[in-house]
């Protein structure tokens, strides 16, 4: 069960490596006089409880650390997986059938040439920004290379444990983390097809109040006129809602219990098939049934004439006069930087690698807003035990949306996470953890997202990339309503006991005040919180002094110089991104399409 953790951490870049040496040596005096290691079990199990108890904020993050890499190496194990009943895998419903796939990629041609090649555009990154803009340039006649720093993985090759997926498919092994009170960790894939090929699949549409914000505060025209990029978007994908009949046990129960606390409530739309088992996406699904970047939008680039490169770290823009005019990298067994010349250049490496990349040579930056404004929706799972079976795994991973309260910003979705990532939630330590991991079956989630007002901010600092964020009083209060309001939908659904990530309250039972979590004083530190979605690190706008890009998505400063990701979003969204990064991102291809015709 070590050695799979150890292989993680030495994944990890250095800094964050560091930062994780120190805080489990903290956590090794943290027994003082004794150290941890060397206590008896029960007063280790003791210690931790009282860790996880405590009022000290750091206590309880040293805790969460030693826990969550213990979990990972437990969860792991054959044992822990046959003892829980968890079987990860997807398989479609009786009667359903994979919707027909663009031509697979052929892993040969993802190879960079030796010393570099030429286009007519450039696109750094392969994920739903960078995919959807090569599809709409390759098939407007243009030449497109994609570049993409991470690996090409699928079906054929995924990875069988979670440790080697975080590995292989994450940035920073998935310990990417916004550093702050919380700290919150904020997972992004990299890999060829970017964070699709490891997201839950979820598609919404942006609902029609952000993007009128977006066109009446920030000056982009088009935002509201995005009906029609939607709709090819979803056809693309084959979006459809989930069918209630296959979701599985976890969605019921948040049908049931959304109903009866008079919540409105409704399927999740996701670009996959009738699936009959779905608990592998955040691990690359086995079937490729989700219809990720590289099994539809870049095989269908490519087939219009588009070349996609794997394995290429971008250093730098190449500028000439002030234009871009191209990228320079670095391609691992070739000795020379490796260059790509180009018309012109789109930067699709997320809200984190775009602005890294822009921060770190110094350019378009004119208004100072660049790497500013980071949002991510800072999450929380809301676990409960039922007395009847839920087998979360037997149905989709993220099945049920609950928008009842969607105008404060919060959207909760029935979501199962695999066991190596959901154990650490699980309230307690030593034996009444494994007990808890031992009933996984009897398990029921939901989700709670914040499309928030907090921001955050992303700048360079050596070789790695610091991520700051600090969640505001609203915000919290907002997060802890939310909380409040699934635990009351998993009681309504009949639920034993409820698992809320605050601090000093492990678990709540029938009857129990749920109330006080939001009327309660707690502080933003207190909530133990994931992010998924960051967005908002190169805005666009109308107005250069307060954005990085104009409404066509060109840089103000640099001539040439496009962004088509999340990092251009004006606001935060009130629902899961993808739908929406890609509609932009076709928006902003279609004018680049028609410049260079």
């Amino acid at each position: 069960m070590v050695a799979p953790v150890e292989s993680l951490v030495a994944a990890l870049p250095g800094r964050t490596r560091a930062i994780m040496r120190l805080g489990l040596r903290a956590f090794e005096l943290s027994s003082f006089p004794r150290r941890f290691s060397r206590l008896g079990i029960d007063r280790r199990v003791a210690h931790i409880d009282r860790m996880a108890r405590g009022r000290w904020g750091v206590a309880r993050d040293l805790t969460l650390l030693l826990k969550g890499l213990a979990c990972l190496g437990y969860a792991s194990d054959a044992r822990v997986r046959a003892a829980s009943g968890w079987e990860p895998g997807c398989e479609l419903a009786s009667g359903s059938a994979a919707r027909e796939a663009a031509p697979a990629l052929d892993r040969e041609s993802l190879a960079a040439p030796e010393g570099g090649e030429r286009c007519d555009v450039a696109i750094v990154g392969s994920g739903a920004g960078g995919a959807a803009a090569a599809r709409v340039l390759a098939e407007a006649g243009l030449d497109v290379v994609v570049v993409e720093q991470g690996d090409y993985v699928d079906a054929a090759d995924y990875p069988d444990e979670p440790i080697a997926a975080l590995t292989q498919l994450y940035r920073d092994g998935g310990l990417t983390v916004c550093e702050g009170r919380p700290s919150i960790p904020v997972p992004v894939g990299r890999c060829v097809g970017g964070t699709t090929v490891i997201n839950s699949g979820t598609c919404l549409r942006a609902p029609d109040d952000v993007l009128w914000r977006w066109r009446e505060e920030h000056g982009v025209s088009w935002a509201t006129g995005l009906d029609g990029r939607f709709e090819a978007v979803e056809e693309a994908l084959g979006v459809t809602p989930v069918d209630p009949a296959t979701a599985g046990r976890n969605a019921e129960l948040c049908r049931r219990g959304a109903d009866a606390v008079g919540a409105s409530n409704r399927p999740i739309t996701r670009n996959a098939p009738p699936l009959r088992r779905c608990a592998s996406c955040a691990t690359g699904c086995p079937l490729d049934a989700k219809r990720a970047m590289h099994v539809s939008e870049l095989p269908r680039a490519v087939a219009a004439g588009a070349r996609v490169r794997a394995g290429v770290r971008v250093r730098r823009v190449l500028l000439e006069g002030g234009r871009a005019v191209g990228v320079e990298g670095s391609v691992e067994g070739q000795r020379r930087p490796w260059e790509l010349h180009a018309r012109a250049v789109v930067l699709a490496a997320g809200a984190l690698g775009t602005p890294e990349l822009l921060l770190r040579q110094g350019i378009a930056n004119r208004s100072g807003t660049l790497g500013r404004g980071l949002r991510v929706h800072p999450a929380c799972w809301v676990g409960a035990r039922y007395d009847e079976e839920v087998r979360g795994w037997e149905g989709v991973m993220q099945s049920w949306l609950v928008d009842e309260w969607i105008d404060r910003g919060l959207f909760l979705e029935a979501t199962f996470t695999p066991l190596a990532f959901a154990a650490p939630s699980l309230p307690g330590a030593g034996p009444e953890l494994t007990a808890r991991i031992e009933e996984l079956d009897r398990l029921g989630v939901i989700g709670v997202h914040l499309s928030e007002r907090s921001e955050g901010r992303v700048r360079p600092r050596g070789s790695t990339l610091r991520m700051s964020y600090e969640l505001g009083r609203d915000d919290a209060a907002a997060l802890r309503f939310g909380i409040a309001r699934a635990a009351e939908i998993h009681f309504a659904a009949g639920a034993r006991e409820v698992y809320p990530p605050l601090a000093r309250v492990p678990r709540l039972h029938p009857g129990e005040q749920v109330g006080a979590i939001e009327r309660g004083r707690w502080s933003a530190a207190d909530l133990r919180l994931e992010g998924f979605h960051p967005m908002g690190t190169a805005r666009i706008g109308s107005d250069p002094r307060r954005s990085v890009v104009a409404p066509d998505g060109e840089c103000h400063d640099v001539a040439g110089l496009y962004v088509a990701d999340a990092s251009l979003f004006p606001t935060s969204v009130k629902a899961n991104p993808m739908l929406t990064i890609m509609a932009c991102a076709q928006q902003v291809a279609t004018g680049i399409a028609e410049r260079l015709a």
